[in-house]
């Protein structure tokens, strides 16, 4: 009955939205647009033309006619919810047959899959597509180009667009911490808004493994059941994102063995050599055959470092030959060489090339193997397990420098790093991975969304000229639309020292806010303040939250009950600053960073250990980090506080200038004390400044030394 009754009041208000707008005055709600100028689409699509004015007007009441396809009823009933969402429920989707309709949905066999075609006349959207892909993709341009419930008209316009790779898929490790379903469908939702095909689901190593098997219940970590791994896929499909599940082996498979050394043997050579594991792989396989219909199985096969290399590769080829017998396609990690003869892995297997050592992107190509590129620099996004330490590069970074044919690690042990492997196009360069490892659900999409939106735009263009500033403009104001189209409740707060961030000094109040223009009743946000998913029993919203210190908030909509749309959630940082001269005054790097270790954290007040800078690559050049303290001051102390765990140091030099042309050396950290410390006051003659300069050259001796993680910089007369 509260279903029905959920249900039933939003019909009502949906017909209360189309009314309201209907009584709108022409000019009341302004058009995103201007004739000529294109709008802003993440990813930009391959081919745009404008058409003929006048713009189309848009109906409260988009009538479709579509395909009698069930999966496209589906899809388009999904899209119909993000439209009204998006729009304030000004708009929203009515299905009939015949020929007059706002919307026009055509299937058109000779589009590639992930093709999509949107022709937008005075009269009528039509969007063309040959499978759910495809039109996924044209429904999420859709709503980038309707954009916001202010939104009236769009003008006359013809877009025709495909993926440049297709391969373009995220990975989310649910080996290491546990992901909930709803942060999985969140990220379904993310990568349909984007248009990235795939979600890699890394679901078993050494320290849990998320799927429940049957066959072997002792494996299962008790989370996520196999019939929510059904909704799971039911839900990706329907969305046009294909996951591809993962079996770690030989490598990283302590767990089969702990708990049936009967099966799987006592060693990882035995996982590798043992028929009855390889029939126990097989098993496992087919539980995962079951849910998820992928024509790609990821098997693992790296960092089998006990296993010879020829077992190794007897059994990627075993592994190959079962699945290609049930229709799928075999994904490997880089992991041993290419072997020959009858030992030579199969050239059918998709090789994802992440570090290029054990073997080299170019060797792969010349072997013959198609290769998604998933190279450290700029691709990995680490939270590392179980240390407090994080690896990633920049959005900006990402955005510059990915590309199919550079193959770059972020450790300068590698040879790699110096002297990046750059190959020549190829066919067999099929797309890209971003893997997400070993991380926190609590600092997944704060780490991740900034990264993603950038990955999926230049693997949608992993060719094309690129510029950052037109770039990050664009990717702001759709980032505003998904999360407008997405999130129900909006999580606000004025006073922030890093608004993008989070950081807020001594308090800050917080309110949580509908985003829909009318509610139902019975319509209750529900919060919590611990990072745990709210509920109906979870304290209601009625007055602004009063916060004093770090806080992680999660908010949702619920009506009689029943939850609308995803949860919105939001880190907040208590910072109890000492009053400095550098104390919130501009800051500026020579690399790029951001949220949430941008180069303001310098100066935000923030003292503690993860309240640093992540600055790349501070080697062979150090970065540059400049303090504007805005007038000349005399100063004569400088504490730099740095990221300190298991005797890691920042190397370092100080300078100081009155004209920020001219700089003078104070101070230096150029060598690893006998007793590393977190904060280190450097002490010198008074002068004047106001400059403050730190050429950091990496945070040295833990995990990678191209990484600079400086805290905090206080400037004292």
């Amino acid at each position: 009955m509260k279903l029905t009754s959920a249900i039933h009041f939003r019909l009502i208000f949906q017909c209360f939205y189309i009314f309201l707008a209907a009584c709108l005055p022409n000019n009341a709600l302004a058009c995103p647009f201007q004739h000529g100028q294109i709008p802003a689409i993440v990813p930009r699509p391959h081919h745009f033309e404008f058409g003929a004015m006048p713009t189309l007007k848009l109906p409260a009441a988009f009538v479709v006619i579509a395909p009698d396809k069930e999966l496209w009823r589906r899809h388009l009933e999904i899209f119909g919810t993000h439209l009204s969402r998006l729009t304030a429920g000004k708009h929203r989707l009515i299905f009939e047959t015949g020929e007059t309709a706002t919307l026009a949905i055509k299937r058109d066999e000779k589009l590639d899959s992930e093709a999509y075609a949107i022709d937008i006349s005075d009269k009528q959207i039509q969007l063309s597509a040959s499978s759910i892909k495809g039109l996924a993709h044209g429904t999420a341009t859709l709503l980038q180009l309707i954009r916001s419930k202010d939104s009236n008209e769009i003008p006359q316009l013809s877009i025709r667009d495909q993926p440049g790779s297709p391969y373009r898929s995220f990975m989310v490790d649910m080996g290491r911490n546990p992901h909930s379903v709803q942060l999985l469908k969140e990220t379904i939702d993310l990568l349909w808004f984007y248009k990235v095909n795939s979600l890699q689901l890394h679901l078993t190593d050494d320290q849990r493994t998320a799927f429940p098997s049957k066959a072997f219940p002792k494996l299962w970590d008790g989370l996520i059941t196999m019939d929510q791994f059904r909704d799971l896929e039911d839900y990706a499909v329907a969305r046009g994102i294909t996951i591809i599940p993962e079996l770690e082996v030989p490598g990283h498979s302590n767990l089969l063995r702990k708990h049936y050394p009967e099966t799987f043997g006592k060693s990882a050579t035995d996982i590798a050599s043992n028929p009855k594991a390889l029939a126990g792989i097989k098993t496992l396989l087919d539980e995962m055959m079951e849910i998820f219909s992928s024509p790609y199985i990821h098997i693992g096969g790296d960092e089998a470092f006990s296993v010879p290399e020829h077992l190794q590769r007897k059994l990627i080829n075993q592994l190959h030959a079962y699945l290609k017998s049930k229709g799928r396609q075999t994904l490997v990690w880089e992991g041993p060489k290419a072997g020959e003869g009858d030992n030579k892995v199969n050239t059918e297997v998709i090789h994802l090339n992440w570090r290029t050592i054990n073997y080299p992107a170019d060797k792969m190509l010349k072997d013959g193997y198609r290769v998604v590129n998933a190279a450290w620099d700029p691709l990995y996004i680490v939270d590392h397990y179980p240390r407090t330490n994080f690896t990633m590069t920049s959005p900006q970074h990402i955005y510059e420098t990915m590309s199919l044919t550079r193959f770059k690690h972020v450790n300068p042990g590698i040879p790699t790093f110096a002297e990046p492997i750059v190959v020549e196009p190829n066919t067999r360069l099929i797309g890209f991975c971003m893997p997400w490892w070993e991380g926190r659900e609590k600092n997944y999409l704060p780490l991740n969304v900034p990264r993603l939106i950038p990955f999926a735009e230049v693997a949608w263009h992993p060719e094309s000229k690129r510029e950052f500033k037109e770039f990050a403009k664009r990717s702001a104001a759709i980032e505003n639309v998904r999360i407008n189209a997405f999130y129900p409740v909006a999580i606000e707060t004025a006073a922030l020292a890093i608004p993008q961030e989070g950081v807020f000094h001594d308090q800050t109040t917080v309110a949580l806010e509908p985003r829909l223009a009318v509610m139902a009743p019975n319509t209750k946000i529900h919060w919590t303040r611990d990072g745990s998913e709210p509920t109906a029993e979870s304290p209601e919203y009625r007055s602004p939250i009063k916060l004093t210190t770090s806080t992680h908030i999660r908010a949702a909509m619920f009506v009689d009950g029943e939850q609308l749309g995803p949860g919105s959630r939001k880190t907040f940082t208590a910072v109890t600053p000492e009053k400095n001269l550098a104390l919130g005054k501009p800051v500026t790097s020579s690399t790029s960073s951001d949220s949430p270790f941008s180069v303001e954290r310098i100066t935000d007040g923030g003292t503690g250990n993860l309240d640093f800078y992540l600055g790349y690559p501070a080697t062979p050049k150090p970065i540059a980090i400049t303090i504007d303290l805005e007038s000349i001051q005399t100063i004569s102390r400088i504490n730099v506080i740095a990221y300190s765990v298991s005797n890691s140091f920042e190397k370092y030099q100080v300078q100081v200038s009155t004209d920020g042309q001219e700089f003078l050396e104070v101070a230096a950290r150029m060598e690893k004390p006998d007793q590393p410390t977190p904060k280190v006051q450097h002490r010198f003659d008074p002068r004047e400044a106001r400059y403050v300069r730190i050429l950091s050259y990496g945070n040295r001796g833990y995990v990678f030394d191209s990484f600079s993680k400086i805290v905090e910089v206080q400037v004292h007369p």
